[in-house]
């Protein structure tokens, strides 16, 4: 035999070798289009959306507008009237400060509002309880949120009737811990995380960017990097907790794209039916999904390419019976992606980046954001 064809030989059984020690790039058959009719949802003179929230029945708008205090809450009727919501600010940032979060369960409305201040600009945050008869300011102390050592708030949910928030707060040993903080009468408690699976250390430096109901407890989606000799991982991961504050288990996801293995992936978001998680993220910046049950976790077969431009995030995944719905930042505006059973079908989603979705009646309600700092808010039915 020649020294070509050997060499060639040679070169083969190497690249079917290689082919087979790599990890199988993930399925992605043809999605069918999924047909939306976008409609915007016009605010009262002035009033721009920034979130939604929801307890299954009424839907509630979180905006901001020209007077004072900025922020507005609107609930949406059945014949889609918007009516306002009272508020009631007491301390100063109150009146400046712009919703990060709305939660609602049972006719009982939770939230936190945020306003830049102070000599750094850091964020100086208010927490808010009512119900659909008004919501009202419940002040508390700088050093519960504030002072040295704190991180910002990222968002909240309810474990059982009791609402949780999550944030970041310096840690006892390495940068920042994830933190949360549960409420007692009017007043928010931290609970250490240090030295618990919510702690950073040396080697690994934990991160949750959101909060999510499950059952009695709750759920954070975020990652964690992973500090090598010669190499950083950051590997997507969620956290459970039975109820209010722990005991924390942290659960890794399975991730591998097509090219790298080792490219950075986050879970940025969740929806929980019982025990039961749908997890939306991304892997190596695209779009990706998984379904995290009590005693596994798992990604399903064929999920669209989407890639995300920088600095964006995937939408926590929305319910719509035995399916899912999710709204994904792509190119200038968004994709809708619908997993039923084991097909998927993608369309086209609003103009802006997507912020905020969920399902109301029969109906997809979508808030979007502009370059200018501009909201919108369209819905659109689900078929």
């Amino acid at each position: 035999m020649s020294v070509r064809p050997r060499f060639l030989v040679l070169l083969l059984a190497s690249a079917l070798l290689a082919a087979a020690c790599t990890t199988p790039v993930r399925p992605v058959a043809p999605a069918a289009t999924l047909e939306l009719a976008w409609q915007e949802v016009t605010l009262p003179g002035g009033i721009t959306p920034v979130t939604l929230a929801t307890d299954g029945s009424r839907l509630l708008v979180g905006a901001h507008g020209p007077g004072r205090p900025h922020a507005r809450l609107l609930s949406v009727g059945p014949s889609g009237t918007l009516t306002d919501v009272p508020l009631t600010p007491r301390s100063p940032y109150a009146f400046e400060g712009l919703w990060f979060q709305v939660v609602t369960r049972d006719g009982r409305v939770d939230a936190i509002a945020g306003a830049r201040g102070g000599a750094h600009g850091n964020y100086r945050w208010t927490t808010w309880s009512g119900t659909e008869d008004g919501v009202a300011e419940q002040e508390q102390p700088f050093g519960v949120f504030g002072s040295y050592g704190a991180g910002d708030l990222a968002g909240m949910a309810y474990a059982g009737a009791s609402p949780v928030i999550l944030g970041a707060w310096q840690s006892q040993r390495t940068g920042l811990d994830i933190a949360v903080w549960t409420r007692s009468a009017e007043r928010w408690t931290r609970h250490r995380s240090t030295d618990t699976p919510l702690g950073s250390t040396a080697q690994e430096v934990v991160s949750a960017t959101s909060i999510a109901s499950r059952g009695q407890g709750v759920v954070l989606s975020g990652s964690v990097t992973h500090l090598e000799p010669g190499s950083v991982r950051v590997e997507p991961a969620i956290w459970t907790s039975p109820g209010q504050n722990g005991p924390w288990t942290r659960t890794g996801l399975p991730y591998g794209t097509a090219t790298n293995d080792t490219a950075p992936a986050e879970a940025q978001g969740a929806t929980c039916a019982g025990q039961r998680c749908l997890v939306s993220g991304t892997a190596g910046g695209r779009f990706s999904l998984w379904v995290a049950d009590k005693d596994t976790v798992s990604q399903p077969a064929g999920i669209p390419e989407i890639v995300l431009p920088e600095n964006t995030a995937a939408l926590p995944p929305v319910l719509v019976g035995e399916d899912v719905v999710v709204v994904v930042p792509s190119g200038g505006g968004s994709t809708i992606v619908r997993r039923s059973g084991s097909s998927w079908s993608v369309g086209d989603g609003p103009q802006g980046t997507p912020v905020s979705a969920l399902r109301h009646g029969d109906e997809l309600w979508v808030v979007t954001t502009s370059a200018d700092g501009s909201g919108s808010l369209v819905r659109s039915r689900l078929h």
